[in-house]
């Protein structure tokens, strides 16, 4: 497949599945894509939380869970949250800290 082709098909992909960032001065031949935007997170009190579950190579599992043990009083989920922060996606340091623990008056 020439590249060409290749860059065509690329250009097909749904904006569902991972696309690469695009340029701040892309060429007139190239159609218009914007860049991803992330909106900013707004706390909301009590936002219900859903659950996630992925499947992962067992040896990425067992580097995280050394990761949280290594950090006293961490938790998986947080570990989680702190690199999704690391990718652009707004976290508060709030949701970090989850909801365990807390009491309510």
């Amino acid at each position: 497949m020439t590249s060409k082709k290749l860059g065509a098909l690329l250009q097909s992909v749904p904006p569902a599945t991972a696309r690469p960032e695009v340029a701040p001065a892309a060429s007139a031949t190239e159609p218009n894509v914007s860049p991803r935007r992330v909106a900013p997170a707004v706390a909301v009190k009590d936002e219900p939380e859903v659950p996630l579950q992925v499947l992962i190579p067992a040896r990425v599992r067992e580097e995280l869970g050394i990761m949280v043990a290594k950090e006293r009083g961490a938790s998986l989920r947080s570990l989680i949250l702190r690199a999704l922060r690391g990718l652009g996606i707004e976290v508060t340091e709030e949701e970090i800290r989850g909801k365990r623990g807390r009491h309510r008056s």
